[in-house]
């Protein structure tokens, strides 16, 4: 039988060791990532489930896998320990200026957010920002964190995601290197160097196919897991990339790159999205970047090749 009364909440324990459970799939990561053991894991559950008189999991092959009742109460409760945890930061450790803390990819970070940050701290100038930058997705509940820019395919449960629209992956090389070998159809581009952006959405041989050329065995001249890395190679005239239009902008505008083919080569996709708990909604510090990046990001398709 339950012991729920009306009014009360589950011990925080409990609700930590379910999200954690939820999140990774098995009690042996969410006891690492709670620096507890899998057996007080399980116990948690035992106690949220006799709390709730209810299944929040059932046993797979591959570990543990939410009800449609445990995926209803991850999706209403998610966010909610990291309200509570950056309230009691704010409280205790209050400052002067109120602190915006962002996690981005990183090469959104250097490309596009970094060289705009000025204006948004002339608009805002009673925010701090504190940046971190990584490929992970960070769950808001442990990482302080209050806006993740993410790249990916969306698959995030309970959060609420405002997509990056008019991205395209396009094929950009040194203008140098354009004029020399002059590159007129897609399947000229198999006689030259082409560098990889191993965390590139949309790769090469995807991009060949979706221009109807098949393509097997394709060698690169060079590979990186970084698109930053992969841009500065381009730009040294060191071969051809496939890369966001929305990244490149500055190397456009400074004609450092440019694009191979025209517009009908463009392919379109979703790459980044603004991702943030649903409750995050009400805190003013949110609403102001995410209203300021939106209309940056608007701006931006007039700068789109």
């Amino acid at each position: 039988m339950s012991t729920y009364k009306k009014g009360s909440i589950p011990p925080i324990k409990s609700i930590q060791a379910f999200e954690q459970v939820a999140h990774w799939g098995n009690i042996v990561s969410a006891a690492e990532a709670l620096n507890i053991t899998p057996s007080a894991v399980s116990h948690q559950i035992a106690t949220l489930e006799h709390f709730l008189n209810k299944k929040l999991f059932f046993r797979t092959g591959r570990g543990m896998k939410l009800t449609d009742v445990g995926l209803q109460y991850f999706e209403n409760i998610s966010g909610a320990l990291h309200a509570m945890s950056v309230a009691t930061t704010d409280i205790i450790e209050r400052q002067e200026q109120e602190t915006l803390r962002i996690h981005t990819a990183p090469t959104f970070g250097l490309l596009y957010l970094l060289p705009r940050l000025e204006k948004f701290k002339k608009h805002y100038p009673e925010y701090q920002i504190n940046i971190d930058c990584s490929y992970e997705n960070i769950q808001f509940n442990l990482a302080q964190i209050d806006v993740d820019i993410r790249y990916g395919s969306f698959s995030w449960k309970g959060l609420h995601a405002i997509p990056v629209k008019n991205e395209y992956a396009v094929v950009f090389a040194h203008p140098e290197f354009v004029k020399k070998h002059q590159i007129r159809k897609p399947i000229d581009l198999l006689q030259h160097d082409l560098i990889r952006s191993q965390c590139m959405i949309m790769q090469w041989k995807q991009w060949f196919a979706y221009h109807n050329i098949q393509t097997e065995d394709l060698s690169y001249a060079f590979s990186f897991d970084r698109s930053y890395m992969s841009f500065e190679a381009a730009k040294q005239n060191l071969g051809i990339i496939i890369e966001s239009s929305l990244l490149a902008q500055s190397y456009i505008q400074s004609g450092k790159l440019v694009p191979v083919f025209g517009a009908d080569f463009m392919v379109p996709i979703n790459a980044h999205y603004i991702v943030f708990p649903h409750s995050y909604k009400k805190y003013r510090k949110i609403q102001c970047f995410v209203d300021w990046l939106t209309e940056e990001l608007e701006f931006s398709k007039e700068a789109h090749c």
